[in-house]
């Protein structure tokens, strides 16, 4: 079986919605390979992994559960004002965005900018 890495790369608050959907029908398409996610978030979307509303942190929360991964960007959060110690447990925080896109490219992640 293939299996195909993606690294989908969120710096605007207003794209998880639209993140998840793309995610769900992604898996649609892919339903003949195993599909491994990892969402990066950086810029103002990791702010979202923070403050947001209950609906979407259950669809992050369950995103998770089912195997994916939710990185938040510790640098932006620190340009925002917020710790990564607030981050929800099912997100992992990582140095920094742009290194860690890099290190995931490096590991064979196919990268999509949200």
């Amino acid at each position: 079986m293939t299996v195909t890495r993606i690294l989908i790369h969120i710096s605007d608050r207003d794209k998880w919605r639209f993140v998840f959907h793309q995610i769900a029908r992604l898996i649609e398409i892919e339903e003949k390979s195993k599909t491994e996610f990892t969402i990066l978030a950086d810029g103002f979307a990791v702010g979202v992994c923070i403050a947001c509303d209950r609906m979407l942190r259950e669809q992050m929360a369950d995103f998770v559960q089912e195997g994916g991964r939710i990185l938040g960007c510790d640098e932006s959060l620190r340009f925002l004002n917020m710790k990564s110690e607030n981050l929800p447990d099912f997100v992992q925080a990582v140095p920094n965005g742009v290194e860690e896109i890099i290190k995931l490219r490096g590991q064979g992640f196919q990268y999509v900018k949200a």
